[in-house]
C-alpha cells in the first residue's frame, strides 16, 4: 500500500520552500520584491501535492482491481 510518492514530496519540499520565502519577504526589503515569485513556487508546489494524490488514488484503484481478478 502506497501512502506517498515523489510528487507528494516534492510539493511538500516546494511549499515548505516558499513559505520560508514569504517570511524572509516579511523581514526583509530585498527579499519582498521576490513575493511573486515566492506565490509562484507556493502554487507549484500545491500542484505537486494534488497531482500525488490524484497519482496514489490512481494507483490503489488499479491495484485493488488486479487483485479481484485474480
Amino acid at each position: 500500500m502506497v501512502m506517498i510518492n515523489g510528487e507528494t514530496i516534492t510539493g511538500i519540499a516546494l511549499a515548505f520552500l516558499a513559505l520560508l520565502f514569504i517570511f524572509a519577504g516579511t523581514v526583509n526589503k530585498v527579499w519582498a520584491l521576490l513575493l511573486p515569485a515566492d506565490y509562484l513556487i507556493l502554487a507549484i508546489g500545491g500542484a505537486f501535492i494534488v497531482l500525488g494524490i490524484i497519482s496514489i488514488r490512481k494507483y490503489r484503484g488499479g491495484e485493488l482491481e488486479e487483485q479481484s481478478h485474480q
